[in-house]
């Protein structure tokens, strides 16, 4: 039976299209074909992305991605077990290379001379303390109390501190993010609407997306479409806004009042009616 890069091979071959006329038809870029057709996951862009890329090549050449999708998933998580096993068997060959370097019997003859040292000073040490009179007992555990609790309150001074700049700092991330802007919060749906996400790139440009409840995206993205989904409100940064085009839910988006001036940069959220809303950064 054909592997499954043999079989994309094939109905390439038999499709009668060129690399381009694919990637023209599925807006995916050439590189990324030909990376799938070899198997060769390295060259693919973030999962999300790569996923939906072969999963689209796939269905217009009317192939099952599944073992194309279950070797990508397991080219991303690489198992542990083997490295555990790895480390393992470096510990025990280092292991058996020091007993190997070891001079046994010099070993023993030094265990006995400072073990017999150890016990004679442990039994002086008993002396000592027991001819210490009550009041020398007591300073020299009040001192020993006090070097234990000084660096324990200095301790929970520094997290005191640490938790204080660190809710301050929350603070104001959340007084300055626009995310928490009042005037566009009265306007979004709290329902967890899902929501279909295509962005379409002719050249080159940054985007970053925001749904409801965390990033999806944040990449410098080539020509290409791409497809992701997320929980409504969304809202989107666009690097280089004329090559950019946006769809949710299959409806065009346009952005063009949340572009700023010449930089050709926009910022804006999307509600569940797709209107859309710029934000001021």
């Amino acid at each position: 039976m054909e592997s499954w890069n043999e079989q994309l091979k094939t109905k390439i071959l038999e499709s009668e299209f060129s690399i381009k006329e694919i990637s023209d038809k599925t807006k995916i870029p050439t590189k990324f074909i030909e990376a799938i057709e070899k198997a060769d996951f390295r060259k693919l862009p973030a999962e999300i992305f790569a996923k939906s890329q072969i999963e689209r090549l796939f269905k217009f050449l009317g192939i099952d991605p599944s073992e194309a999708l279950k070797d990508y998933e397991e080219f991303i998580s690489p198992p542990e077990i083997l490295s555990e096993e790895k480390s393992q068997e470096d510990t025990n060959f280092n292991f058996q290379k020091l007993l190997d370097n070891l001079n046994l019997p010099s070993v023993s003859n030094s265990y006995l001379k400072y073990g017999g040292i150890l016990i004679v000073s442990i039994v002086l040490l008993v002396l000592m303390f027991a001819i210490t009179d009550d009041e020398e007992i007591d300073t020299l555990e009040i001192e020993e109390i006090e070097k234990v609790i000084e660096p324990l309150e200095i301790e929970d001074q520094d997290s005191m501190i640490s938790s204080s700049e660190e809710e301050l700092f929350k603070e104001n991330q959340i007084k300055n993010d626009s995310f928490l802007n009042d005037e566009i919060i009265d306007d979004l749906s709290t329902d967890n609407l899902m929501r279909k996400i295509e962005i379409v790139i002719e050249g080159e440009s940054w985007v970053v997306v925001f749904d409801k409840n965390e990033r999806l995206l944040y990449e410098l993205m080539q020509t290409g479409s791409y497809e992701l989904s997320g929980i409504s409100p969304l809202r989107f940064k666009i690097g280089y806004a004329p090559a950019t085009n946006l769809y949710i839910d299959d409806q065009k988006i346009s952005f063009s009042r949340a572009i700023k001036g010449a930089s050709n940069y926009a910022h804006f959220w999307v509600n569940e009616a797709n209107k859309v809303e710029s934000i001021r950064d």
